[in-house]
């Protein structure tokens, strides 16, 4: 067997191994669980689609064999399929002529940015078929919400005196709307993550199959801001309806922080401290949910304002720079 496959097929047992390590031990689910792609994401980045398309094949099927039908396709529609899509995706490419004139062609890459607004797309289809799975419709939503609620005091503590009846009643309000929004901006964060250390891991070994994006250079479809509307309506929607829109809109969210942080990555380009800036902004944009909101806010309207374009003196930057950018 080439090698490729043979490491497509070890990164999906690696992967599977993961995932049934995180069922069978509560105590480190949730690391375990946040890396289980990361096998899938070196294998393709690094050793190519055949190599991603077994891992994720590998994977499904010893997931299966080992824990079950339910858990087999839990990792399949979570795990295998997004992580060999979203490979799939980053390593298209086309030639092109040259616009600087200096070659005759160059090779073009799939857009980073369309590689994030796959990844939302699909951690709105994840979060709404979860919220279909806990109830087809809203009575059996609720029913499986409340289920929760004594889970979440005895996790946090059962004291009377905070879970008090208008606390608790607070709390499932909550988690009736924010839950698949939550599902879904969890999951886009750690595909994104796998992808980004993948290629980290993948460029630092020497095995990189694409070059590294400029994050800077991020730059969502424009259809996207359509899509944010109609999800951020849809989430006003009482019912499951609702409940889809809010998945859709928190995942979208998630993508415009992201260009939100390379138009701000883009302007910073060149400033002194910008590391000590950056670092700052990160630090807020965790701790702080107003001021990610924010640069979401500010990547909504790169689109509609050009604001990289409007900066054309901006400084340039070295291969070298790049890779911290």
């Amino acid at each position: 067997m080439p090698a490729h496959l043979l490491i497509g097929a070890g990164a999906g047992l690696v992967s599977a191994a993961l995932f049934a390590s995180a069922v069978v031990s509560a105590a480190l689910a949730g690391l375990i669980l946040y890396l289980c792609p990361l096998p899938l994401c070196l294998a393709g980045l690094a050793w190519g689609r055949q190599s991603v398309t077994l891992a994720g094949f590998v994977g499904a099927i010893l997931t299966l064999l080992v824990l079950g039908a339910s858990p087999g396709i839990v990792y399949a529609v979570t795990v295998a399929i997004p992580a060999t899509i979203l490979v799939q995706l980053s390593l298209q490419h086309r030639t092109v002529p040259d616009p600087a004139g200096n070659a005759k062609q160059i090779v073009a890459w799939y857009p980073a940015g369309r590689i994030v607004a796959a990844a939302a797309i699909m951690a709105g289809v994840i979060a709404s078929l979860m919220v279909l799975l806990l109830g087809p419709d809203m009575t059996r939503y609720q029913a499986a919400i409340d289920q929760m609620i004594p889970v979440i005091h005895e996790t946090l503590g059962a004291d009377n005196e905070v879970w008090t009846p208008e606390a608790t009643e607070n709390l499932r309000t909550l988690l009736t709307r924010a839950l698949p929004a939550v599902m879904a901006i969890v999951w886009i964060t750690i595909a994104l993550f796998n992808m980004w250390l993948g290629g980290a891991i993948a460029k630092g070994s020497g095995h990189a199959l694409r070059p590294w994006p400029n994050f800077h250079a991020l730059e969502l479809p424009n259809a996207m801001v359509i899509a944010f509307a109609v999800a951020l309506a849809l989430s006003f929607v009482p019912g499951i309806l609702g409940l889809i829109g809010t998945g859709f809109a928190g995942a979208f969210l998630i993508a415009y922080l992201l260009q939100g942080l390379a138009v701000i990555h883009f302007y910073t380009l060149g400033m002194p401290f910008r590391t000590v800036l950056l670092v700052v902004l990160y630090l807020a944009v965790l701790l702080l949910g107003w001021v990610a909101i924010l640069v979401a806010i500010l990547g909504l309207g790169e689109p509609v304002f050009g604001l990289r374009g409007r900066a054309s003196a901006a400084p340039t930057k070295t291969d070298d720079d790049n890779t911290h950018d």
